[in-house]
């Protein structure tokens, strides 16, 4: 396996060498291909980590750059350091320090060195930031039909998900098929709103891909990936000025419809976290504010959360996940006060380079309300701390930040 492995690595870095932009897009939509792991000189990794290196490395190679400057771009350089700070004290602080080096190299220092990578080819080698969309919406498209398929067939799914047809695609759990395929569909249903800016083919790809991705989030029965979809959409209808009055009504009338429906009680059980999989969470979320009472500075470290909350954890009836399930408590038990520092700099730097700018179905808009619905639906789940996620939030970013305040022409160029 590993020579295939390393096979793949070698002619992709070729195909980089040849065209950084091909890499660019195989790349981007490969990003489920962190479930092939192997070993190299007996340190784990996975198809997708060698890949990014092997990017990062040819690109290096190539460009002979330092893709950030540090006067330019101060502000958003600040709360990247205050990341990887708290992601390097969190190896120390965490009582696995192989596995949270693992973490730390695949969810924050390949992820951010990319995010720089991809910044300074959208800004100075007119990477076309559509094409990034589009890759998404082909793998999107893929597993979308595999997840169709299990569905029809039953075969694949694992257990125990395959006693409720509970697809999966290619994933181990159905919640990490929702947590890939939201943001694409808001991807998708924005490519479809600007259906007088993108050429035919690419209008009715989108279409199917919205409709199919939407259709396997429904089979993965993945309940906060379809509010958080809706939610996001919702959000976008009302922050463009030309919509707001008919997505309003729409809405309204839909919240009608729902209260007089015969499922009005099973939407506010799932909605009030009243189910089993919400009483799940609700109770660790109630031991992990005990847990934090104790660890508040530091958190339990990277990979240390389940050894750490093992003795806070009484209610013994439900399971331990391997992360609260939470956003906010997320980043705490993993990267400590100063990680919830800096993310929510990240996040206040991001809203603010957006929402500073009038309301047009961009790129720009496209990316921030992608990383809205993962914020969404990271209310009660994991949308970051995991290798796809952790690069498509950095890929996203380096979209929104491509936009910089220095180069208003950006803007004007033809995605």
């Amino acid at each position: 396996m590993l020579f295939v492995f390393l096979a793949l690595t070698f002619a992709f870095g070729l195909l980089c060498w040849i065209d950084l932009h091909k890499g660019i897009w195989v790349l981007t939509a490969v990003l489920p291909s962190y479930l092939l792991r192997t070993e190299l000189f007996h340190v784990p990794t996975t198809l997708l980590e060698l890949l990014v290196l092997m990017f990062l490395f040819v690109w290096f190679l190539k460009r002979k750059k330092i893709p950030f400057s540090l006067k330019k771009d101060k502000g958003i350089l600040i709360p990247i350091i205050l990341l990887v700070l708290a992601s390097t004290i969190s190896i120390v602080t965490s009582i696995g320090i192989v596995a949270a080096l693992g973490i730390w190299k695949a969810y924050f220092i390949e992820p951010i060195l990319l995010f720089f990578v991809l910044r300074y080819e959208i800004q100075e080698e007119k990477l076309n930031m559509d094409s990034l969309f589009t890759a998404l919406g082909v793998t999107a498209l893929i597993l979308a039909l595999v997840a169709i398929v299990q569905w029809f067939t039953g075969a694949g799914i694992p257990i125990p998900w395959d006693i409720e047809r509970r697809v999966t695609s290619v994933f181990d759990y159905p919640n990490a098929l929702g947590l890939f395929l939201g943001p694409i569909v808001i991807i998708g249903a924005l490519q479809i709103w600007k259906r007088t800016q993108i050429n035919r083919p690419i209008y009715f790809f989108w279409i199917i891909t919205t409709l199919l991705s939407s259709i396997a989030i429904l089979l993965a029965e993945t309940e906060a990936a379809v509010v958080a979809v809706v939610a996001t959409l919702f959000l976008a209808g009302i922050w463009n000025p030309t919509s707001r009055k008919k997505v309003i009504g729409i809405f309204l009338v839909g919240g009608v419809l729902l209260a007089l429906s015969p499922y009005q009680s099973f939407i506010i059980q799932k909605l009030t976290l009243q189910d089993f999989s919400g009483g799940v969470r609700l109770s660790q979320w109630s031991e992990t504010i005990v847990m934090l009472k104790d660890h508040w500075m530091f958190g339990a470290g990277l990979a240390g959360y389940r050894d750490v909350f093992a003795p806070y954890h009484l209610a013994t009836q439900y399971e331990v996940f391997q992360y609260p399930h939470t956003i906010l408590f997320n980043i705490w038990v993993e990267l400590g006060l100063l990680g919830v520092l800096a993310f929510l700099l990240l996040a206040w730097r991001t809203a603010r380079h957006v929402l500073s700018r009038p309301f047009t179905i961009s790129p720009l808009s496209i990316a921030f309300l992608a990383l809205v619905e993962m914020i969404i639906h990271g209310l009660v789940d994991v949308p970051y701390f995991k290798n796809d996620l952790a690069i498509l939030t950095w890929i996203l970013l380096a979209i929104i930040f491509s936009y910089a305040s220095d180069q208003p022409s950006l803007s004007k160029k033809k995605h």
